[in-house]
């Protein structure tokens, strides 16, 4: 039989390890506060960037992005509270939750997803990409959705595609 005093420090260890447990860092998947409503208004849908404004300044780059489809930035969600689409060059991906009264929280800030081939980042990604996490607030208005910070400085809003963006 083992001596009382050798089995302490991994009993110790163990005992340690459990009640640290409960304060570690992993994220837990909790689905997006969307309202049963307004979820498949706002995440059955494509919706096309129609207009951007990031800390009160209209982006005006090229308008051609307004017209070419498939550099055209767009926004996708899912019932996780996933947000994905195209930021204009290249795909992103983030998350976040969206109250009863349309207040967004963004538990992660959208990204970049980088693939083999990805192309640099345009000014209009950049400034949409920086735009999103600056949003506070999202509402649908007819076919468009709306997302803007608290201040009104930053803005952005999109219409919904009729056809899904490729």
């Amino acid at each position: 039989m083992r001596h009382p005093c050798r089995l302490l420090p991994p009993l110790l260890t163990g005992l340690l390890l459990i009640a640290l447990g409960g304060c570690g860092t992993l994220d837990a998947v909790e689905p997006a506060e969307i309202r049963a409503d307004e979820q498949p208004a706002i995440c059955d849908h494509q919706w096309l960037l129609e207009s951007l404004s990031i800390d009160g300044r209209e982006h005006r780059s090229r308008l051609l992005w307004q017209k070419l489809w498939r550099d055209r930035p767009y926004l996708t969600c899912d019932k996780l509270g996933y947000v994905r689409g195209s930021a204009g060059t290249n795909p992103y991906l983030g998350r976040f939750a969206l109250s009863g009264d349309g207040d967004i929280s963004w538990s992660q800030i959208p990204v970049i997803s980088r693939m083999s081939g990805a192309r640099d980042s345009s000014e209009l990604e950049q400034d949409y990409l920086e735009a999103l996490p600056k949003t506070e607030h999202m509402e649908m208005q007819g076919d468009s959705l709306i997302l803007e910070s608290n201040s009104g400085e930053t803005r952005l809003k999109f219409k919904r595609a009729e056809e899904p963006v490729r």
